[in-house]
């Protein structure tokens, strides 16, 4: 602290700077600084958690749209020959 008491001494005090809300500055920073981490942790848990959300309907929404053959798919292209499902496929 010494060092900092003869700094401030040794500095020109007609320079119009005031250190008189220099703390309070600081902590409002601070606070400023940890309020915006706070903020931006939210909102990554919120993109993580919609992620996954999506994430899960989309899997089991595949899952459960599975489609039936049609009774119509007999007369099909690819019902006449077995030779065209190997062409189409």
């Amino acid at each position: 602290m010494d060092d900092l008491e003869n700094w401030l001494r040794r500095a020109p005090s007609g320079d119009g700077v005031s250190l008189d809300q220099l703390e309070e500055d600081v902590w409002s920073r601070v606070t400023a600084i940890q309020a915006e981490r706070a903020t931006g942790r939210i909102r990554m848990a919120a993109v993580a958690v919609a992620l996954v959300v999506g994430l899960a309907n989309g899997g089991l929404g595949a899952t459960f749209a599975r489609t039936t053959p049609s009774e119509m798919s007999i007369f099909s292209v690819a019902a006449t020959s077995p030779l065209v499902r190997l062409e189409m496929g």
